[in-house]
């Protein structure tokens, strides 16, 4: 719990307070594990926060319910965001991780030859929104993730010497798992599905870089909004599409995203190959050999965009965003995106 107990201390106390002072009226909740990170039953070790109950629902150790569980959990500081992380193995002694294989590999990474590579859950603290992600690599060596938002009926917290704390039902179900509870005996029960499946409604979805697991799924339409730094040239006049229309379908597309800044675009600075300076919003690096140069497309979930750039590292399906700032690049991560022509 040590990296845990560190993220503790930046948290103000008085969201602490009102959780902890509960922690000790349920210490005989129970929570057994049936046949999931190994055969038989086991009554999961709570060490010094024992589960408790808040509003009628069970918040359990996340190191304590996931170790148990068969699972990994890590904090991720910047965020303050828990993940917690199963790994498929289809050849396992663990059950939990023979399910984990039969379920990512019914999500079959969307005809894309994507490699599956685990599945995660974030957890903001405080916060009832989480996301679910099937994580992938695909032929370039990026992750790829395929998953959802998830909306919990309570929320990750910090109690005593700052313990994180989670729901147990919740943080059990993203992963598809079943959660009984059994009131006379005040006990959890955990197990794996007869029928392993993954969540419904699931799509590519941005990984968000390290650990911004809680911003919108859905990048802006455009980013004329948001701040431009000075040393990318400042403001621009967008190029009017509300004109265009879209055309034919190109293709499934891998999205990435780069700004003006050295680690993005190196000695070029706000300069594109092909006209002039960068506009965030609207230019696209792609490989002229698929969308010839100064070509208009349409990219879902994003809007019309001009190729206006070029690069090395670009392959045929593969279209660079221009973001204003390399946070954002960061955050908008890897995605595959429908393309069409713009006419």
């Amino acid at each position: 719990m040590n990296s845990l107990r560190k993220a503790a201390a930046a948290v103000a106390l008085t969201a602490v307070t009102a959780v902890s002072a509960v922690s000790a009226q349920a210490a005989d909740i129970s929570v057994v594990m049936n046949s999931v990170a190994s055969d038989g039953q086991m009554y999961v070790p709570f060490g010094d926060v024992k589960p408790f109950e808040v509003d009628n629902r069970t918040l359990v150790s996340a190191r304590d319910m996931a170790e148990a569980a068969g699972m990994q959990v890590t904090w991720d500081q910047a965020t303050q965001t828990a993940i917690l992380t199963l790994t498929p193995n289809a050849y396992s002694d663990k059950p939990i991780e023979r399910y984990a294989a039969q379920v990512i590999s019914q999500v079959g990474g969307f005809g894309l030859g994507l490699q599956p590579t685990n599945i995660t859950a974030a957890l903001r603290l405080y916060d009832a929104n989480a996301v679910i992600r099937y994580n992938f690599t695909d032929s370039e060596g990026d992750v790829v993730a395929i998953g959802k938002n998830y909306e919990m009926d309570a929320l990750a917290a910090l109690v005593n010497d700052g313990t994180l704390v989670i729901p147990i039902r919740h943080s059990m179900e993203m992963f598809g798992l079943n959660v009984d509870w059994n009131q006379d005996e005040l006990c959890a029960y955990v197990s794996i599905p007869d029928d392993p499946k993954p969540l419904d409604d699931i799509a590519i979805i941005a990984n968000h870089g390290e650990g911004d697991y809680s911003t919108p799924l859905t990048p802006p339409e455009n980013y004329s909004n948001i701040y431009i730094p000075t040393d990318s040239g400042g403001d621009y006049d967008m190029i009017d599409t509300s004109g265009m229309t879209i055309g034919d379908y190109i293709g499934k597309f891998k999205i990435t995203h780069y700004c003006p800044c050295a680690i993005c675009n190196g000695g070029h600075g706000g300069n594109t190959a092909w006209a002039g300076k960068l506009i965030p919003g609207q230019t696209i690096a792609v490989n002229p050999n698929t969308i010839p140069k100064l070509s208009w497309v349409y990219v879902d979930g994003y809007g019309f965009r001009r190729a206006e750039d070029t690069g090395g590292g670009i392959g045929e399906y593969h279209i660079d965003m221009a973001v204003p700032v390399h946070s954002l690049a960061i955050q908008l991560g890897v995605v595959y995106k429908d393309v069409y022509w713009a006419q």
